[in-house]
């Protein structure tokens, strides 16, 4: 009965400090100038699409992304200029969620939570999806672990995904180790492109 107690106790703490650190980087990230935002966006986009996970894929997971987040729309259309297929999320009932495919006459409605989702058309195969780039809010180089939004979707998602996961960082994103309680659920990237690794490299 201690146990449990100790047990409850302890992922009650954790989940408070992870709260504390969603809301510290939310605001740590609003106050990101448009001229700061965009630039670590291009490089980005430079260090993705010369990457050689990007570059084999030919089937890409990608989020509709938020102001406060690394640009995907960008990345949407060059996926689709170079004939990749690309899909995009859908929650479900039960903090589950699946990819539909996207294109440029995708409907598109507003959930709760203020996310674009598909209304219509049919999950891909989770096999089918050979480079997923995940979200998040903060990102540790030592180990690639992740803090998203706190919905635990990808979490659940990825636990058995076998393809790559691979996620762009701004600065400000990212953590030489993890600054937040990393929990056994939570489920390690592959790779972590952070946008000052590559702003010097113009090629």
């Amino acid at each position: 009965m201690n146990e449990i107690f100790y047990t409850n106790e302890f992922t009650e703490v954790t989940d408070v400090e992870k709260r504390a650190f969603r809301k510290q980087q939310l605001q740590r990230l609003s106050q990101l100038s448009d001229s700061a935002r965009q630039q670590q966006n291009l490089a980005l986009q430079r260090q993705l699409f010369a990457h050689s996970a990007w570059q084999a894929a030919q089937v890409v997971a990608i989020t509709l992304s938020g102001d406060i987040e690394v640009a995907t729309q960008p990345l949407i259309e060059r996926a689709w200029a170079e004939g990749k297929t690309v899909v995009i999320p859908k929650t479900l009932p039960h903090r589950q969620m699946a990819f539909y495919p996207y294109t440029s006459t995708t409907q598109l409605a507003r959930t709760s939570f203020g996310l674009s989702e598909p209304v219509a058309g049919q999950p891909i195969a989770k096999s089918a999806i050979d480079l997923i780039l995940v979200p998040g809010l903060g990102y540790s180089r030592d180990r690639y672990a992740r803090i998203g939004f706190g919905g635990g979707y990808y979490d659940r998602y990825l636990a058995d995904y076998a393809g790559t996961k691979l996620t762009l960082a701004y600065n400000e994103m990212a953590f030489e180790h993890a600054e937040w309680p990393v929990d056994d659920y939570d489920i390690l990237l592959d790779e972590l492109l952070v946008a000052g690794d590559g702003q010097n490299d113009k090629n």
